[in-house]
């Protein structure tokens, strides 16, 4: 069975956020999306996804730790009652879209890029 078949196929390093920048945040579970075509682009290197749950409406849950490693928010935030999203990166282009979005009573953060 290959890393991407695994339940957490996205996840590069375990127990981390984006393949090793910080630990995980307690309170929040690691997931991956479970579309085909993510999992192929995932598979293929043509891009990387990870998706953490937390529970109540908590959107800006990863955005401070991910400035503590040095990432820095370089396009305007968009957000709305139930969604929350942003650019991020430690230089231009943005390496990162962070994105949350409120999933009953949880917020499901994905962030995804190269």
């Amino acid at each position: 069975m290959g890393h991407w078949q695994t339940a957490l196929y996205c996840i590069g390093r375990k127990g981390t956020v984006w393949n090793g920048l910080f630990a995980v945040p307690a309170g929040m579970k690691p997931q991956c999306p479970q579309s085909p075509s993510y999992r192929q682009e995932v598979r293929d290197g043509q891009t990387r996804v990870e998706q953490y749950r937390i529970q109540g409406w908590q959107p800006r849950s990863l955005i401070e730790p991910l400035k503590q490693a040095g990432f820095a928010q370089l396009e305007d935030e968009i957000e709305g009652p139930n969604h929350y999203s942003v650019f991020m990166g430690r230089n231009a282009p943005a390496e990162l879209f962070y994105t949350a979005v409120a999933d009953g009573q949880d917020t499901l953060i994905t962030l995804s890029g190269k």
